[in-house]
């Protein structure tokens, strides 16, 4: 019984150490394509979605706890997106045209499972803060105005990809990643919401 106990013992105080060996740390970073899809309503006129495009950049950093589990958290920076536009009178030249920028903080986990020697395809799960901003700008009878309205909101997501393993510390990540509702806004009977927004991405990872 002696033996039975000094060995639990042991394999429990051994156990963390071998598992910690198998963690690897990573820091990286890349650019993609992303896509914002808003639904516009006004009372009494209907509604109308549009879909809008921009580059956007980000880094990123995490661990694979071996080689098929990895988490990551990620900073990513889109440019303004053309969300909307309004002639709201051609003849007297009142227009309206709004642009959306959002910025996301994520944390993700993946499933990674290699096909090759050095290339793996994954899938898993993000969560984090999108910070949304629309910037309004247009003209009417008294001349030209423009506004901006920020707002944080919570979303959450999956995303699939490919890896292709350069060398023992070097990798590529080409990965497309699709987020839910992020955003709401409602004022004077004009309610816009970013349905879902999603981005094609690929990143360059350095492993230690």
């Amino acid at each position: 019984m002696k033996k039975i106990i000094s060995l639990a013992v042991v394999a429990a105080l051994s156990a963390p150490a071998a598992y910690a060996n198998t963690v690897e740390y990573f820091v990286g970073g890349g650019m993609g394509y992303h896509n914002s899809k808003a639904k516009l309503s006004v009372d009494g006129l209907g509604s109308s979605s549009e879909t809008a495009s921009s580059a956007a950049f980000h880094f990123r950093g995490g661990a694979y706890v071996n080689e098929n589990h990895r988490f990551t958290l990620t900073a990513n920076f889109a440019g303004k997106d053309d969300i909307y536009h309004f002639d709201l009178n051609p003849i007297a030249d009142w227009t309206e045209s709004g642009k959306l920028s959002q910025n996301e903080f994520l944390a993700s986990y993946d499933y990674i499972y290699p096909v090759a020697s050095n290339v793996a395809v994954f899938g898993g799960v993000s969560a984090g803060f999108i910070n949304n901003k629309l910037s309004v700008s247009g003209t009417d009878w008294l001349g030209g105005y423009s506004y901006s309205e920020s707002e944080r909101d919570l979303a959450v997501g999956a995303q699939i990809g490919t890896q292709v393993r350069l060398d023992a510390n070097w990798s590529i990540d080409a990965t497309y990643r699709y987020m839910g509702t992020s955003y709401e806004e409602k004022n004077e009977g004009v309610k816009l919401a970013v349905d879902n927004h999603s981005e094609f991405t690929v990143s360059l990872d350095y492993r230690f």
